[in-house]
């Protein structure tokens, strides 16, 4: 058979050049559904792997908001207690306040530790924003201060029940004073001291090198606020570390203490509290007064130094010229700052060979802080007098003898009333022991009860905890002290004191800054104050030396409402405006004083800090301040503390304050710029 030949085979099993066309063609076909495919499923892997790594961000922060929700309801919780405790007048920490602060850190603590953990398998991609990499070291930094604040307050513990509960606990050994067994106890709680040191080292080593170059505000808030918890803790602990030490020599455990105690009467303002009218000594061994007396201020009582030395004493140009210039340094400083008016008096006493000297301390109480320890004590008898004194009829007893037998007689007889009022303290009854504290712990927080120390290191104690009446410096913030000086009448009280700050920031961070101070000398009120009486001045308008103290290398610009240019004094921590002022009697005065600061906002990445200090003269009551302040236009406030009175935005915005000065007051706001 011959082979078939294509010729005769039917059309139907022919080969067809177009299905052999189309068979050829096949393979690049499917090549290219192949790549199609191929992109498609990149495609379709490209979207699920998006996805899936939507799903596990959306998942993370879920997990880091609910960690954060829990972190900051436990942060609200300790805020709100340590608020509570630090705004409420007149009361001491009590046992229940320690428990509320022991529960809501406790919370905390175990808040920060489940977060840690919900989170911890991000750590490895904190490099996907500043803010993820700083919420960890914040994390950190938060679990040792809560770990430094749990261990500080467990050594704390037994010394505040034996100070909340009395002496009547049983552990507490009968042949020792309360002093003694206070630094028992926190000789006890040393080691937790020392813990809690070691956690405050390494939350600063970690707040030290964060970097809040490009964080989010919120971010910012919740440093800014590790910071401040960290310097408040870091204070305390510090002092409790060396308490003990400080203690056994303050309250003569081991050698006895000589002090000097100058009572100043603020009705008769002066910067650092009021004239010193009397004075007394004590002597403090194994914690108790073993001795003391008290005398009216004279002449030559104290003793005065011998007259060569005058020359130490370098009276400003403004202030009042003595004819014997050495007493200004007794009964007229012309210091806001308590240590330097203590100091002067405690170099006064000493070089006069006054009874007890050396003096290891002074103790500065005024007229209130007697009242405030009267209310403590319900009420004292003077012997010789025959009369039963109260928190109620305290001035008004003080100004009749004072009335009916002059400055002398009057004088006598408050020595001889703090004299047993100092009497009464020492044997008063248990039940009054912890109202007593109160009252006094309150005139410590409002400095009408200061204290100074010859030793530095007690000092600089007192100065942390805010008992020694310190002025402190106008540097790197803003500063406002306003103190006058009553020039020989008794009607401080009855004259009403308001000032008005007002400060707009610059976008350099340096302000223009006016502060204006109003007097108001009613009748209406001086008719019902015992001190405004004829018997008790020779003119009855005030008269007041007015210092304003601002921050450090501040220009005066202008002032308002004085008759002559104020004196402008540069000292190394302040630039004080100073004005000699009449305000008369059932009539008002305002002053302004106009001026600009250095740079004082500073900045912290892409934000800037404006910090503000308002001081209260010792030996004023409740001061009112209203305070005003314009943010550069265009600025975003961050981070506001306390929260303003009122707010708004007339192109730019503006925050307003109001502020009463039973204690001194800070305001911090952090703004983008």
């Amino acid at each position: 058979m011959h082979p078939l030949d294509s010729s005769t085979l039917p059309d139907l099993v022919k080969p067809q050049e177009g299905r052999q066309r189309r068979s050829r063609s096949h393979p690049s076909r499917w090549r290219k559904l192949r790549r199609r495919l191929r992109r498609l499923n990149y495609r379709l892997l490209l979207i699920v792997a998006v996805s899936v790594v939507a799903v596990i961000i959306m998942g993370s922060l879920v997990l880091i908001f609910n960690a954060r929700a829990q972190v900051e309801d436990a942060w609200g919780g300790l805020n709100r207690v340590m608020t509570r405790i630090n705004n409420t007048p007149g009361t001491e920490l009590t046992l229940a306040d320690f428990e509320r602060l022991w529960a809501s850190v406790g919370e905390l603590d175990q808040r920060l530790a489940s977060a840690d953990k919900q989170v911890a398998f991000l750590r490895p991609f904190d490099f996907v924003s500043p803010d993820v990499a700083l919420s960890f070291e914040a994390l950190d930094a938060a679990r040792e201060l809560t770990q430094a604040a749990r261990r500080m307050l467990n050594g704390l513990r037994p010394t505040l029940f034996f100070l909340t509960e009395g002496e009547q606990d049983e552990t507490v050994n009968p042949q020792f004073s309360s002093g003694e067994r206070v630094v028992e106890l926190l000789e006890l709680g040393r080691n937790s001291f020392s813990a809690a040191d070691t956690h405050l080292r390494r939350a600063e080593a970690i707040i030290a090198g964060l970097r809040l170059d490009n964080v989010s505000p919120e971010m910012l808030v919740t440093v800014d606020g590790l910071a401040d918890s960290h310097r408040q803790i870091r204070e305390i602990n510090d002092l409790l570390l060396v308490s003990p030490e400080l203690l056994t020599v303050a309250l003569g455990l081991e050698t006895p203490q000589s002090y000097l105690v100058l009572s100043a009467n603020s009705d008769e303002l002066r910067p650092s509290g009021g004239y010193i009218s009397t004075y007394g000594w004590m002597t403090v061994r194994r914690g108790r007064i073993a001795d003391f007396s008290y005398s009216p201020t004279t002449a030559t009582s104290p003793n005065p130094p011998p007259a060569e030395m005058a020359s130490a004493v370098q009276i400003p140009s403004w202030w009042i010229q003595y004819a014997q210039p050495i007493y200004a340094a007794w009964d007229s400083s012309w210091h806001a700052d308590f240590p330097s008016t203590a100091a002067m008096a405690a170099w006064y006493y000493d070089n006069g060979g006054n009874p007890n000297s050396p003096i290891n301390g002074v103790i500065g109480i005024d007229l209130v802080g007697f009242e405030y320890v009267l209310r403590g004590l319900g009420s004292v008898t003077v012997p010789g007098y025959g009369e039963l004194i109260t928190p109620d009829n305290f001035r008004q007893a003080v100004y009749t003898i004072r009335a009916g037998g002059g400055d002398a007689d009057h004088k006598e007889f408050v020595a001889a009333l703090y004299q047993q009022i100092l009497a009464d303290w020492q044997r008063v009854d248990p039940e009054r022991n912890a109202a007593l504290r109160r009252e006094v712990l309150q005139a410590l927080r409002e400095k009408h009860i200061m204290l100074y120390f010859t030793d530095e290191q007690i000092n600089n104690a007192f100065k942390a905890i805010g008992w020694s009446g310190e002025q402190e410096a106008g540097i790197g913030r803003d500063y406002l002290l306003v103190a006058d000086a009553n020039l020989g009448s008794k009607s401080s009280r009855a004259v009403l004191r308001n000032t008005i700050y007002d400060v707009t920031i610059q976008p350099d961070g340096t302000l223009n800054s006016t502060v204006a101070i109003g007097y108001d000398f009613p009748a209406r009120v001086a008719e019902q104050d015992p001190a405004v009486r004829p018997q008790h001045y020779n003119d009855i308008n005030y008269h007041t030396i007015l210092q304003v103290f601002a921050p450090a290398n501040s220009a005066l610009l202008g002032a308002e409402g004085v008759t002559f240019d104020p004196a402008v004094v540069a000292a190394p921590e302040h630039t004080v405006f100073v004005s000699e002022l009449q305000v008369n009697y059932d009539d008002s005065l305002r002053v302004q004083y106009h001026y600009e600061t250095p740079q004082v906002a500073e900045s912290i990445g892409r934000y800037r800090r404006y910090t503000l200090l308002v001081q209260k003269q010792p030996g004023t009551i409740a001061e009112q301040v209203d305070f005003q302040l314009r943010l550069p236009a265009g600025a975003t406030p961050v981070k506001i503390s306390p929260d303003p009175t009122n707010s708004y935005y007339i192109d730019q915005p503006i925050l307003e304050f109001r502020l009463s000065l039973k204690t001194d007051q800070t305001i911090e706001v952090i703004y983008t710029y």
